[in-house]
């Protein structure tokens, strides 16, 4: 999602490859796609989102080749590496260093990044423009929370399970998104919570659109979760971690909760009496998030740009 945001404001071609398959297959025949495209189009700059590391270095390698600069769109793992693996972390210290150009998220990355040698710059994601209309969920219930969920590491789900544990009973019903069975997850443990799967798109944003509170949680200090865009891009009263970039980015519009099931379930409880007041604050964010990301962009299109002068 960001990458489209992002190529629709920069006004710049998106090009995805998406191989199924073994994944020595799929690296096999996108490396080829890749190459192919890049040849085809000939770009002055090449923007790819890191992770992928294997596509991050594959560009390294074409280009001394095909005379492209590279500007990598660094998402939280392409400055932390998964589970902290010391090697992992030194790959991606190195491709940063040798990138052109790094966009991260969070001033934090960039300090990170830069102590390594590396360019940085700050773009956070452009609220995503979701179709319209989407279709309509019947949710069953007037409190009806939606937690947007990829049961990654990082995502202290279960906590949210049992917070609603107790909160079923005030009439509250939770609806997960995401694959749950990836994470190994018991649902027979937790029979209060519907688990969702994972969604079609045009479901995940009725759900989005008619869910009375969205949550979205990490325990990842420097991470923006996707969910809080798509949430405030519908003007959603959203509940989300009370991490440093959480808290810096959103402010106001959000309820922020600490990673444990009694604050996750007070904090829904204000958020929900509050829902009105936070879809107000959500819309004001808005307005005022729309220069703010205008004056980022241009400030990325200069940065580009001046990649190609200091090379004449």
């Amino acid at each position: 999602l960001r990458s489209q945001t992002l190529s629709r404001k920069l006004g710049v071609e998106l090009v995805e490859i998406c191989e199924r398959g073994a994944r020595v297959w799929r690296y096999i025949i996108s490396s080829l796609r890749t190459v192919a495209v890049i040849r085809r189009k000939q770009p002055d700059a090449v923007i790819a989102t890191n992770p992928s590391i294997v596509l991050g270095y594959f560009l390294l390698v074409l280009r001394p080749w095909l005379g492209f600069k590279l500007v990598s769109d660094a998402h939280y793992f392409g400055v932390r590496a998964a589970s902290g693996r010391p090697m992992l972390q030194r790959l991606l210290d190195v491709h940063n260093w040798k990138a052109d150009l790094v966009i991260v998220t969070n001033e934090s990355h960039a300090r990170l990044v830069r102590s390594h040698g590396a360019r940085t710059y700050v773009c956070q994601d452009p609220l995503p423009q979701l179709p319209l209309p989407a279709p309509p969920v019947d949710l069953e219930a007037a409190r009806s929370v939606f937690l947007i969920c990829s049961f990654d590491e990082d995502e202290p789900y279960e906590a949210a399970f049992m917070a609603f544990s107790s909160l079923q009973d005030q009439g509250y019903v939770l609806f997960v998104s995401g694959d749950f069975t990836k994470a190994k997850v018991d649902v027979s443990r937790f029979p209060w919570v519907r688990f969702l799967g994972f969604l079609p798109l045009h479901q995940y944003y009725g759900y989005l659109r008619s869910c009375s509170l969205v949550v979205d949680l990490t325990t990842m200090d420097d991470c923006l979760v996707c969910g809080a865009y798509e949430a405030l891009a519908v003007r959603k009263p959203l509940v989300v971690s009370n991490t440093n970039a959480l808290r810096e980015y959103f402010g106001a519009a959000v309820m922020l909760t600490d990673n444990t099931p009694a604050a996750i379930r007070e904090s829904v409880q204000v958020a929900y009496a509050q829902r009105h007041e936070l879809a107000r604050q959500a819309e004001n964010w808005v307005a005022s998030n729309q220069d703010y990301m205008n004056q980022r962009i241009a400030g990325l299109r200069v940065e580009i740009s001046s990649l190609f002068k200091q090379c004449k």
